[in-house]
């Protein structure tokens, strides 16, 4: 698969992190915008070389932005497995709580559609005073049933059980944050119904929910939307409360 060339700023502070697995090759994107550091956990095919430049974009109106290449894929090293994911996301978490107390700064996660549930793991392990869930399923079982439609009765489905146990509520178990999830009208990749019934679970579960949908978005142009800055803008500051909307 032929991925686009879209890097990070050329004045991108670039640095390493270590994890059990060997180096993370993270990057830091300074902003006009002060107060925030936002830990962002792209979707399976993220790359820092190929799809930097995009996140950086979309979320350095809110403040500092850190990404990273996930384990097998880009310039960090170790294997692509469900273990290594957990491990170097607790890293990077870690990692960016260190800095963020260095210089006064608010923790935010942020994760588009699988790399939800990375950011949920470091959301929890870093503190994060609060969680973007962009585009994000529930979990796999949850993925699975919705490709399968009226045929999952039929079919059986037999799962990798490191995959199976992605479970986004469970991750959060013990997260004391803000959650905010994304949802885009026009998503062909997600349904955009797994992102209602993920907002759903994780206020049942006694989470402080905020579901703000884009009618007109798919699965990768929520941040591109002529209001996104300025619905996100109220969250991420406290400019006022959250919302569940039914």
């Amino acid at each position: 698969m032929s991925l686009p060339v879209d890097p990070p700023p050329t004045d991108a502070e670039d640095f390493s992190v270590h994890y059990s697995g060997g180096n993370i090759a993270a990057t830091r994107i300074k902003s006009e915008a002060h107060g925030l550091l936002i830990l962002y956990c792209g979707g399976n095919t993220f790359r820092l070389r190929s799809e930097g430049g995009a996140a950086a974009r979309k979320l350095d109106s809110f403040g500092d932005v850190i990404l990273f290449d996930y384990p097998g894929y880009g310039d960090t090293d170790g294997l692509a497995t469900i273990a290594n994911f957990q491990a170097a996301s607790e890293a990077m978490a870690t990692a960016t709580r260190e800095q963020a107390d260095a210089e006064g700064l608010t923790v935010v996660a942020w994760g588009h559609s699988l790399g939800g549930a990375v950011c949920s793991d470091a959301a929890r392990a870093a503190d994060a005073d609060l969680l973007v869930l962009e585009t994000t399923p529930p979990g796999a079982q949850a993925l699975i049933d919705s490709r399968l439609g009226l045929l999952r009765p039929f079919v059986r489905v037999d799962l990798d059980p490191a995959f199976a146990a992605f479970d986004v509520a469970r991750s959060l178990n013990g997260y004391r944050g803000r959650i905010v999830v994304l949802e885009a009208g026009r998503d062909e990749t997600l349904p955009p119904v797994l992102n209602r019934r993920l907002a759903e679970t994780l206020r049942a579960q006694g989470h402080e929910i905020e579901l703000l949908s884009f009618p007109e978005a798919d699965h990768h142009s929520i941040g591109m939307q002529t209001d996104f800055i300025a619905r996100l803008d109220e969250i991420v500051h406290h400019r006022r409360g959250f919302d569940f909307q039914e």
